[in-house]
């Protein structure tokens, strides 16, 4: 059975330190208030809109650094480009169609740009609410271990969430799972009894209710938002954290909760869309089966 590994070791705090005090990218990439970075263990990413920009690994001596070609190509392309006895005259696009050398923020924006144009509605919106709630300490979350084929929101036979995020409870923190949908996704409505959605969030709770995935769950997120506050501290990362993640990092107790909470976040429709009573009846029907639902039009509004 694999354990659940997302924090970083102390060399891996000291590399990146490091790296951020050569400036270059890792110093941009801390300072742009639109990314999220999201620690996995032996390596992170730097997501922009659910696209990981940068994929960071512990090295040695030092850092390991790459990201997909396709947020190279320079999205501020605009010539033609000759088409000539059936060949595509491509000598211009090769010279200057591809970004080959960092050289500071604009080199990032460039990268964003690209990387948007990946991004579906779904991942843009999820984004949103992760880089607009510092309560929020994780996104992409996979759990190993093994899953019937087909559950929902499994990945290579893992359930993946979409955010993890913390909360008060009484004396402790509690972290809290979540799945954010666009409006438009299907897998919110079923003609018949059965909801996706409502499934897949039950395979979520199911993996979480196990004593033996809750403890590791629970004792590695407290390393992250000890991580995650020594990125802040030491390396100038502007970003605010939740006091909830500093207390926790500390002294305060971690939980998962006698019940694991596993919330749903609709986002992604207008008002007529809100109001519609076929809607509304659906969405009345989701909340009796998911306890802890949010429904907010602009995902860019959404608190948790």
């Amino acid at each position: 059975m694999s354990i659940f590994k997302h924090s970083i070791s102390p060399d891996f705090i000291e590399q990146l330190k490091q790296e951020a005090a050569r400036g270059g990218w890792w110093a941009d990439a801390l300072a742009d208030p639109k990314l999220f970075i999201a620690l996995r263990g032996s390596s992170l990413n730097v997501y922009y809109r659910g696209m990981s920009l940068f994929l960071v690994r512990e090295g040695s001596p030092r850092l390991t650094v790459t990201t997909h070609e396709k947020y190279l190509v320079d999205p501020a392309l605009a010539s033609q480009v000759p088409l000539i006895n059936g060949n595509f005259d491509v000598a211009s696009l090769v010279k200057n169609g591809f970004i080959r050398h960092y050289e500071g923020p604009a080199t990032l924006a460039k990268m964003r740009t690209a990387a948007g144009l990946f991004s579906k509605l779904e991942k843009t919106g999820c984004h949103e609410i992760a880089v607009g709630n510092p309560s929020v300490i994780d996104c992409e979350i996979a759990f190993p271990g093994s899953v019937s084929p087909g559950d929902g929101g499994a990945k290579n036979g893992a359930p993946r969430a979409d955010l993890a995020s913390l909360e008060r409870d009484d004396n402790d923190v509690r972290l809290v799972f979540w799945e954010a949908k666009d409006y438009g996704n299907g897998e919110l409505r079923a003609a018949g009894k059965d909801v996706p959605v409502c499934h897949q969030i039950e395979v979520y709770r199911k993996y979480l209710s196990d004593p033996r995935n809750s403890t590791a769950i629970e004792k590695d997120y407290k390393r992250v938002a000890k991580n995650l506050v020594e990125i802040q501290e030491k390396m100038g990362w502007p970003r605010p954290l939740s006091p909830l993640i500093k207390a926790f990092a500390d002294q305060t107790r971690l939980t998962l909760g006698a019940e694991p909470k596993v919330g749903l976040i609709i986002f992604g429709f207008n008002v007529g869309a809100r109001n519609d009573p076929g809607w509304q009846k659906h969405l009345q029907r989701l909340k009796a089966n998911i306890p802890h639902v949010i429904a907010v039009g602009d995902a860019t509004k959404i608190r948790i």
